[in-house]
């Protein structure tokens, strides 16, 4: 595809010494990782991938929505990472060192991927600084080579899709979206900003043609489910997907964790507040700042500010809505990194974001007795989560003023 042309044309036209720093950081962000790999971490969500792996080699792995199975409410989350388990087979286990290590490695390829797409978005003047961001960022390495996640599957999507609607390649930006919502659904929360932004550069008529290719894609990739399990199963396990843990916030430090804490229980999101429930209020918040950010953009934005955009937009799906979990802010990482050179401002933001990330992701999945003897006490949550909504609230600051002066700049070009 066109984009992995771009990439290719990059690399190959970047300064030879920028490549070689790329490929030294690369070499070292592996090691490190596998050294960190037969940890481990997550035992009920590493345990989940290796009974998946060892089930998908004794029977198809489309059989994995069949109604009432066990596995239902996992689609779309994980659809196209389900025949990476079913290949990994039984040797992905996650009691002996050597199985965490193989049941691991898909994410942390995923970690490398990713850092090479940020190394090509970003400007050539901090296209280390961005690559060296994600590689040896506390809250990414966490996540794949520790936690034993694999957010950075469907982030690489994203970030591929952003970067094609960026590029005022719209077909391939749906594509994208709809490999990364297929990997796991929280993709969506780019949505939004890849559908203005087509809609804005082509027009309603020619967009609904060039959906076509996705909505194909999208077949294609449900078809074999629905035809081995049932389509019924498919769609109740998307619709289930929603509320599947119907509470405020789940184990996140946004401004709906501190109702946990300040309370001292679990509060249902159906609860309400002027007649509203938590979940609509949440909702209602998302859209108007959704709307917001699409409202300020360009009519013709620059790469940088689609990626600020995004990163916006990743940070409001996280902030506002409830039912978040820690891991779901991981995909502002990419965004913030193409765009941390722009100003101190954002590049603070992304390494205290980044920190914030891990101690959260601490909090739920505790790995370091260090860390954990500081997540405590209610205080010290409180503390955290005020930290994460001040950050909220500076990096939205900086992007309405950045988009501003950039609309600006234009105007008078």
């Amino acid at each position: 595809m066109k984009i992995v042309e771009r990439i290719n044309k990059i690399f190959g036209s970047a300064d030879r010494r920028s490549v070689a720093g790329f490929a030294a950081l690369t070499l070292a962000a592996l090691a490190f990782r596998f050294y960190l790999a037969p940890q481990k971490g997550s035992e009920y969500d590493m345990g989940a991938f290796a009974y998946w792996a060892a089930t998908g080699q004794h029977f198809n792995f489309l059989h994995f929505y069949w109604p009432g199975t066990w596995m239902k409410l996992s689609f779309p989350n994980y659809a196209l990472f389900f025949p990476v388990l079913a290949f990994l087979g039984p040797a992905a286990q996650a009691t002996t060192e050597a199985g965490r290590v193989f049941l691991k490695t898909p994410a942390i390829f995923g970690d490398i991927i990713l850092a090479g797409i940020v190394y090509c978005c970003a400007k050539p003047r901090s296209r280390l600084a961005a690559a060296a961001f994600i590689l040896f960022n506390p809250a990414v390495w966490f996540d794949s080579a520790v936690f034993g996640q694999v957010d950075c599957l469907h982030t690489v999507c994203m970030t591929l899709s952003v970067l094609a609607a960026s590029d005022r390649k719209y077909r391939g930006a749906w594509m994208y979206l709809v490999a990364g919502m297929f990997f796991k659904v929280q993709a969506i929360a780019v949505l939004p900003l890849i559908a203005a932004l087509h809609w804005r550069g082509s027009g309603f008529k020619k967009m609904a043609w060039e959906l076509v290719p996705a909505a194909a894609l999208a077949a294609a990739l449900a078809l074999p489910f629905a035809i081995v399990s049932s389509l019924s199963g498919i769609w109740n396990s998307m619709r289930s997907s929603v509320g599947l843990f119907p509470k405020v916030s789940i184990n996140a430090w946004n401004p709906w964790f501190l109702l946990h804490m300040f309370s001292g229980r679990w509060i249902s999101d159906a609860e309400t507040f002027l007649g509203l429930s938590y979940r609509n209020l949440g909702l209602l918040a998302l859209a108007i700042m959704v709307a917001a950010i699409i409202y300020v953009l360009p009519k013709r934005p620059s790469r940088t500010v689609v990626f600020a955009a995004a990163a916006a937009m990743c940070f409001s799906f996280f902030m506002l809505p409830t039912e978040m979990h820690e891991r779901y802010l991981y995909p502002l990482l990419p965004f913030i990194a193409v765009i941390m050179g722009e100003s101190w401002v954002v590049a603070l933001a992304a390494v205290a974001v980044s920190i914030v990330i891990f101690m959260d992701m601490n909090y739920a999945q505790f790995w370091s007795s260090a860390i954990s003897r500081y997540l405590q006490t209610v205080n010290d949550l409180v503390v955290w989560t005020l930290v994460s909504i001040a950050l909220f609230v500076i990096f939205l600051v900086w992007f309405f003023r950045f988009v501003a002066r950039e609309k600006q700049g234009l105007t008078e070009k």
